[in-house]
């Protein structure tokens, strides 16, 4: 895999999507998100893939940061949807999951040098925590927008 870099625009990504989903989650009804199915998955189950990915990048960060090297398994991400049980869920919760573990990611990196720890993922081989950071932020991004354009702000 590619090492993708940890820069501004990603942390900022990382803001303006817990931005976004908090803006969503407080404009739209929780019927309507557990109603709104985009292929398999409902939008309060892509909130909370999205806030459970960002709690496991976040602690994928993290160990970069105070560890050697750590090493660092895939994560099945249907069976801990499934596991959760996230369209039972409140969607402020996780709006607030999501915003809690973007912040940490965008904290944990503003320190000189912490971008470039490494790590070793199973899949991906050695990459580093602004790699970590950075998949997370695209990967939310596309999500966010996705969510962002079915549930746009009213005026």
């Amino acid at each position: 895999m590619e090492r993708l870099r940890y820069d501004e625009d990603k942390a900022f990504w990382l803001a303006d999507d817990a931005s976004t989903i908090a803006r969503i989650v407080r404009t739209v009804p929780a019927e309507r998100l557990r109603a709104t199915k985009f292929d398999e998955w409902t939008a309060v189950e892509i909130i909370g893939h999205v806030a459970d990915a960002a709690e496991i990048f976040a602690d994928r960060v993290q160990r970069c940061i105070d560890e050697d090297r750590p090493a660092v398994a895939s994560y099945d991400q249907d069976a801990v949807a499934k596991e959760r049980r996230n369209n039972e869920r409140d969607p402020m919760e996780l709006s607030r999951r999501l915003s809690a573990a973007h912040s940490r990611i965008v904290q944990l990196l503003q320190r000189p040098g912490a971008a470039v720890r490494p790590g070793t993922h199973s899949d991906w081989g050695e990459v580093d925590a602004g790699h970590f950071a950075a998949y997370q932020a695209d990967h939310s991004h596309g999500h966010t927008g996705e969510l962002a354009k079915a549930f746009p702000p009213s005026f």
